[in-house]
């Protein structure tokens, strides 16, 4: 019965993150709506995971650093992205846009180095397990994310429907 509430509660929020998220931003609170879902996927890894609290801190410190580790690289890709869209509207020749490809390439090399070089620091903490379900969390989390943005769409073209 508890988890059944927890669960609810659980769905309950990342609901209202993700209708947050369908709102448009204003001014002086850019973001709100995913610092929202961070917040909600703090706390369910810490549920999921059965984290303790030394443990929880050094996990976060982490994967906070894993995380800007990988929106650099992210932000890399887009910017060789942007530069092959450049180059295809300037008609660029081959050999040009050969070598940008070349680029997106090692940095998807890089972003998977990352992801497995993060994973392979976590056994100092936490156990084969919890490592386990942090793999199947992050699958779940996002499946979720999508269906409660796509439920948040639905709801919102059937109010605006006549």
């Amino acid at each position: 019965m508890i988890m059944q509430r927890m669960l609810f509660v659980v769905l309950v929020s990342l609901m209202c993150g993700m209708v947050a998220l369908s709102q448009p931003e204003r001014p002086g609170q850019p973001g709100r709506g995913w610092e929202r879902v961070e917040q909600l996927k703090k706390v369910r890894l810490i549920e999921m995971l059965d984290l303790k609290e030394e443990q929880s801190v050094r996990f976060f410190a982490r994967l906070k650093e894993h995380e800007a580790g990988h929106r650099d690289l992210m932000k890399q890709k887009e910017d060789a992205l942007d530069k092959i869209e450049r180059l295809l509207r300037n008609r660029a020749d081959a050999s040009e846009l050969t070598s940008v490809f070349g680029e997106v390439a090692a940095i998807d090399g890089k972003v998977i180095a990352e992801r497995k070089k993060f994973f392979e620091s976590l056994p100092d903490i936490l156990s084969v397990e919890q490592q386990g379900k942090f793999l199947l969390f992050e699958r779940r989390f996002e499946r979720e994310l999508r269906d409660a943005f796509r439920e948040a769409q639905r709801r919102r073209r059937g109010v605006e429907e006549p």
